[in-house]
């Protein structure tokens, strides 16, 4: 987005950037909700799965989710590199955890169930790990993640894992060979698409946020938002911005139903 656009609606940023600070992120009561139930896994120190049709906030969750741990007492661990085999995916945890990424996979699984133990018991420091796009993730990988979760004959929950994925990561946990992972989920948390009030919400809370008019869009061209992008916040952001450039083309304050409606018609 071009200074001039951002000077002609008297915005001091993009308002739909990725980059947007962790602590301007969405407080939407959906968004909110979700984020509740994270929390919640994280205090019952459980297997738990957050799933979503691609661009509907689980990224922005999880980035909200690390930022309120608390330092000192929780070790966030944030894998996203999926499409790997058992080694590898040991070796990435390794890294994560400060150990040597070497060796075979049977010395890479004790080293790594060895140093969670040890955080748990000795410095008193509950791992969370947050693998993310976990539905590309192998049935062999996500057995392992039940056995490395396993301490003490599964006495002791010294370890949190959560999934993050797309719908068909669901579809696997009705595999019968991944039962016992299925089992072991003690909670569960989806995103969607936004209703109608929210995406309205959204897009004007942005638009304030970066220093612009909450009146900015008219309220035809929220609806028309709001219909095209069926409440997915990737869509909303990825539409509105189209329709800024639109308005600004036409010299236009507002962004009008029209400007929306030459971008979603293209």
């Amino acid at each position: 987005m071009t200074r001039e656009m951002l000077s002609h609606f008297n915005l001091s940023t993009h308002p739909f950037s990725k980059e947007i600070s962790t602590d301007e992120l969405l407080t939407l009561p959906s968004i909110h909700s979700a984020l509740k139930t994270l929390e919640l896994l994280v205090e019952t120190k459980g297997i738990g799965c957050l799933t979503g049709k691609s661009g509907t906030g689980k990224s922005c969750l999880i980035r909200m989710l690390i930022a309120g741990m608390h330092t000192g007492l929780v070790k966030p661990l944030y894998l996203c590199h999926t499409s790997i085999g058992v080694t590898e995916f040991y070796s990435h945890l390794a890294t994560a955890l400060g150990l040597s990424p070497a060796g075979r996979r049977a010395v890479l699984f004790r080293s790594v169930q060895e140093r969670l133990y040890s955080l748990h018991r000795s410095s008193r420091v509950h791992t969370v790990l947050i693998v993310d796009e976990a539905h590309l993730l192998s049935n062999e990988i996500l057995k392992e993640l039940r056995l490395v979760s396993n301490f003490e004959v599964d006495s002791v929950n010294a370890m949190t894992i959560l999934l993050c994925g797309q719908e068909s990561l669901l579809q696997k946990f009705g595999l019968s060979i991944l039962e016992s992972l299925a089992n072991s989920i003690t909670i569960s948390a989806t995103t969607d698409g936004l209703p109608k009030e929210e995406t309205f919400s959204y897009v004007e809370q942005r638009i304030t946020a970066c220093g612009g008019n909450a009146a900015m869009f008219t309220k035809g061209a929220l609806n028309l938002i709001h219909q095209a992008s069926v409440g997915v916040l990737r869509s909303i952001g990825t539409i509105v911005a189209a329709a800024m450039g639109k308005a600004y083309a036409g010299d236009s304050p507002t962004v009008e139903a029209e400007h929306v409606q030459a971008v979603i018609s293209r």
